[in-house]
């Protein structure tokens, strides 16, 4: 159950919004920030501010390793395909999976931007919104096991 009784001012609200809108402007350090400033003075800071950090590290990491495997795929593509002497042009299958790997990326980083502007939304409603995985343990860290 989640702590009801406590209270939640205006500027945790706000903080705890921006925490998540970093995704979008300012980057990690921005919940760094709020985190160390705030982690002793309120617990729903801490919370969506912790959150914040390990949503841009893990996004940061998946979206890095898809890249380094679109690159790998597209090398290995193109040079399979350069190796035939007798091609004159880019094969079309190629500009295909170049394509779709370019279009699966944009879609990445609009979802991770939206799932931040979601959580964003909720925080500063007063809500703690879990991210599937580290959200429970975020949440068991900072408001004990219930």
């Amino acid at each position: 159950m989640e702590n009801t009784e406590e209270i939640i001012s205006n500027e945790d609200k706000v903080l705890s919004l921006l925490c998540h809108l970093s995704m979008i402007f300012g980057g990690i350090i921005m919940p760094i920030i709020i985190w160390a400033i705030k982690k002793e003075q309120s617990e729903f800071v801490r919370f969506h501010s912790l959150q914040s950090i390990f949503f841009h590290l893990a996004f940061a990491v998946i979206l890095a390793v898809f890249i380094v495997v679109v690159a790998v795929v597209i090398v290995l593509t193109g040079v399979g395909f350069g190796s035939a002497r007798h091609s004159t042009g880019m094969p079309a299958i190629f500009l295909i999976i170049v394509f779709i790997f370019s279009a699966v990326i944009i879609l990445l980083a609009l979802g991770g931007t939206g799932y931040s502007i979601y959580l964003a939304v909720k925080s500063y409603q007063g809500e703690k919104t879990k991210i599937p995985i580290i959200g429970k343990i975020i949440y068991d860290k900072v408001y004990g096991s219930n």
